[in-house]
C-alpha cells in the first residue's frame, strides 16, 4: 500500500516543481575579458544557472545567481583619473565596479573600448591571465569602487559565449 502512496504522489510533486520553476526564466549576461591567440578579447557570457528564488533568511524570495566559490574578496578604491596600466587578470576573477567609471582596451587591438559604469551594470568577469593584457584606465573625476573576487581554484562558471565584443543591450541587470 506505501508504494502505491508515493507512486501516486510523484505526478503531485512533479506540478509543485514545475510550479516554482518560472515562466521567463533570466540568466546573469555580462561582458568577460579572455585571452585569444594570445590577445586580450571580449566576449559576452550568459551563465549556465538561472536566477533563481532564494530561500536564504534576510534575502528570502529575492532573485540570486550563483555564480561560484570565491578566495582573497577584495575592496578596492581607485582615485580619481587612476590609470592601472597595461596588465592581465592576476587570477580568473569576478570585478564589479560599485563606483565610478572603468574603461578597458587592450593594445594590439584599438578596436576593443569596454566601458563600465559602476552600479549594477559594472560587473565583469576577467580570465584573461596570459597573453598580452588589457589597459584599464578610471577617468572619473570620482573615486571608482570595485570589488574583486578570484574564483577559487580558478574555476570559472560554465557559461555560455553569446558573441565576440561587448554585450551590448544583452547584459542582465535584474
Amino acid at each position: 500500500m506505501r508504494a502505491f502512496y508515493y507512486i501516486s504522489s510523484l505526478p503531485l510533486l512533479a506540478m509543485l516543481v514545475a510550479a516554482q520553476l518560472p515562466a521567463n526564466t533570466t540568466y546573469l549576461i555580462a561582458p568577460a575579458l579572455v585571452t585569444k591567440h594570445n590577445r586580450t578579447v571580449v566576449e559576452c557570457w550568459k551563465m549556465h544557472l538561472p536566477f533563481r528564488r532564494s530561500s536564504t533568511p534576510g534575502v528570502s524570495g529575492a532573485q540570486v545567481a550563483t555564480l561560484g566559490n570565491f578566495t582573497n574578496l577584495a575592496y578596492t578604491i581607485l582615485p580619481p583619473r587612476f590609470d592601472g596600466g597595461l596588465h592581465t587578470a592576476p587570477a580568473p576573477q569576478l570585478v564589479h565596479f560599485l563606483s565610478g567609471v572603468a574603461h578597458v582596451t587592450a593594445p594590439q587591438d584599438d578596436s576593443i573600448s569596454l566601458w563600465l559604469v559602476g552600479g549594477k551594470s559594472g560587473l565583469l568577469f576577467a580570465v584573461d591571465t596570459a597573453g598580452a593584457g588589457h589597459i584599464t584606465r578610471y577617468p572619473s573625476d570620482q573615486d571608482t569602487v570595485a570589488i574583486t573576487a578570484p574564483f577559487a581554484g580558478g574555476k570559472v562558471p560554465d557559461h555560455e559565449v553569446l558573441s565576440d565584443g561587448p554585450c551590448l543591450g544583452m547584459q542582465t541587470f535584474v
